[in-house]
């Protein structure tokens, strides 16, 4: 396990995977979670400043899909 996996918390995996689910959409995500999408959106920015991967990109948001299926296998 990585140290971007490891500071993955279970909330921060459910918000990347409703927001990939949801073809990154703001809103959509948001209601899936249950939240508000401003709090969605703080929550992408927090992952962004403590992983280096920006949810809000395709190719991060890949990667970050990546390293949580990667984790639930574990």
């Amino acid at each position: 396990m990585n140290e971007v996996t490891r500071s993955l918390l279970d909330k921060d995996a459910k918000a990347i995977m409703a927001y990939a689910e949801s073809n990154m959409r703001l809103t959509v995500a948001a209601g899936m979670l249950g939240i508000d999408y401003r709090t969605l959106d703080t929550r992408l920015n927090y992952i962004y400043k403590r992983s280096k991967l920006n949810p809000k990109k395709f190719r991060d948001l890949v990667e970050l899909v990546r390293l949580v299926d990667e984790r639930t296998e574990e």
